[in-house]
């Protein structure tokens, strides 16, 4: 049987292609064939991205002319880590050269499915987009939606209107926040099952063969920060002088350098991966850092990033974490208990894969 995925693959970030790689991966440890549909949504070429954040930043000038180039030397490096990555682990179909192209020759297969990351985030996507809700799959064929992430507490009314005939169509739905669950029930579709998200339905054990060896001998901190945070850089700072531990960040942030600690800049998706594994604690902003933070059972602080916040509280509420987000003092957190967590996880793990079978393999 043989799974067309279609997911954010394209984002050129480390929890994107992480994901995308944990879908494919455990469709096919069930034995199906998996390819991940290569289409890429309007508004996420480098060029759009780059004009939409200057817009933002109202800059204009030599600084216009400043955070191009820079963007661009940026994004010129994210992409080679990301493709490269894609490449090496990865089945894709053609590139698609836009939506009208998918919907007149879309891959064949058996089932077709939306992955996670937000695929259903329109804020996000720029619209409620028809590829990300299977409109392009041929009549009579299964459609599932794995671990789909909506990204937000809430929607409004114009786009529940809008997005309520695409959901109707699929035979199975599987969500990844609490709050997609209800969203979607408020639109009518009762079939929806909340599972983990991808990159954890592989455990510790599927991915230690992707851990790069270990790059910084001393114990150290790693933050992993996407956004502009001034709380989580001061408590880095007093978790360090409490531990000993120093701090080392990664990110793909040029501007990141001026901030302190050792900078691993750009690094391999696999050595991102090493530097959460080896790492005595993680401090991050991040979904799939969290993500992984948990899945190698790390000692980890979140905080939450304010836009799409949904999907980290829905999964540190899951796990009985949540005192780890928005952590006030260095001084008296207790260790995270394990052994709890791993029971949920491999309980939430089972009911991931009997989703698949249930929907794949029925007739």
């Amino acid at each position: 049987m043989k799974i067309d995925i279609i997911t954010l693959h394209y984002i050129r970030n480390y929890g994107s292609v992480l994901q995308t790689y944990a879908t494919q991966a455990k469709f096919e440890a069930m034995g199906y064939e998996a390819e991940i549909v290569d289409y890429v949504r309007p508004n996420a070429e480098d060029g759009a991205m780059i004009e939409e954040g200057f817009e933002k930043k109202n800059l204009h000038g030599i600084k216009k002319m400043l955070y191009i180039g820079l963007k661009k030397f940026e994004f010129s490096k994210r992409n080679r880590v990301c493709i490269d990555f894609l490449d090496k682990y990865c089945k894709l179909t053609r590139r698609y050269k836009d939506y009208n192209d998918l919907r007149n020759d879309p891959p064949a297969a058996d089932v077709y499915c939306t992955g996670s990351d937000q695929t259903w985030n329109a804020e996000y996507n720029g619209g409620v987009l028809p590829a990300y809700f299977l409109n392009f799959a041929p009549e009579g064929k299964k459609k599932i939606g794995y671990a789909v992430s909506i990204g937000r507490s809430s929607i409004s009314k114009e786009e529940e209107n809008e997005t309520k005939p695409y959901v109707e169509r699929y035979d199975a739905i599987s969500v990844r926040e609490d709050s997609a669950k209800q969203i979607l029930q408020n639109m009518g579709c009762q079939n929806v099952e909340q599972i983990l998200d991808p990159t954890l339905v592989l455990s510790e054990k599927d991915w230690k063969p992707l851990v790069a060896p270990r790059m910084i001998k001393d114990k150290y901190i790693i933050i992993y920060r996407l956004n502009n945070c001034p709380r989580l850089e001061e408590f880095a700072q007093e978790l360090s002088k409490k531990t000993g531990c120093k701090i080392v960040r990664m990110s793909y942030y040029v501007t990141h350098f001026a901030s302190k600690g050792k900078m691993v800049f750009m690094p391999t998706v696999e050595q991102f991966l090493s530097l959460i594994y080896y790492a005595d604690y993680v401090i991050t902003d991040s979904f799939h850092c969290t993500a992984f933070s948990l899945n190698f059972n790390k000692e980890f602080f979140t905080f939450y990033p304010g836009k799409y916040s949904a999907r980290l509280h829905s999964i540190l509420t899951l796990t009985g974490t949540e005192n780890r987000a928005e952590p006030q003092n260095a001084d008296d957190l207790k260790e995270i208990d394990y052994t709890s967590v791993n029971e949920v996880l491999s309980k939430e793990r089972n009911r991931a894969t009997a989703f698949i079978k249930k929907y794949c393999e029925r007739n």
